[in-house]
């Protein structure tokens, strides 16, 4: 998928953050296009400035589509450059639906104008669609393996659903 950057589309008050480092790329599909904005931010200056670029957003950026599928293809990604120690933080803004999906990556190191850096880090999170091939397993003991592989709880389930149904028994 092609990622172009479009900044200079950037209009109103948000103009104030592309000084300070704001972005705005487009990936165009056949029918609707996706907007993503990007912005590489420390930790304290996420706390204090992410309400405020979502609500510029959606005030100077999305009131201005017409497409009802755009309205809802707006993403904005925080990068942060160390590792975000408040957790809370994080699952705050990125559970909050107003405007746009919020995605933050850390711990990503100095990328502000490294642009191909940029658009991969956007093509791996919201593009590249990992489907594993089907397989077929060829005893029971061999599929559990193979979720164990994948995530070694799920055996863990499966084991203690086991002991039910022998309790159970």
């Amino acid at each position: 998928m092609h990622i172009d950057n479009i900044t200079d589309k950037i209009n109103g008050e948000l103009q104030n953050y592309v000084r300070n480092g704001l972005k705005l790329y487009i990936c165009k599909d056949d029918n609707f296009n996706v907007y993503i904005f990007t912005i590489v931010l420390d930790e304290e200056r996420l706390n204090c400035n992410w309400k405020n670029i979502q609500n510029k957003v959606a005030l100077d950026f999305q009131s201005n589509l017409e497409k009802e599928i755009e309205l809802w293809n707006i993403y904005i990604v925080f990068f942060i450059e160390n590792e975000i120690k408040e957790k809370e933080l994080k699952y705050k803004i990125e559970n909050d639906h107003y405007c746009a999906r919020k995605i933050l990556i850390d711990n990503i190191g100095d990328i502000k104008n490294d642009e191909e850096k940029i658009k991969l880090q956007i093509s791996k999170k919201l593009f590249d669609l990992k489907i594993p091939q089907p397989t077929v397993a060829k005893s029971i003991d061999a599929l559990e393996s193979e979720i164990n592989v994948i995530d070694p709880r799920l055996t863990n389930l499966n084991q203690i659903n086991n002991l039910i149904k022998q309790y159970k028994d």
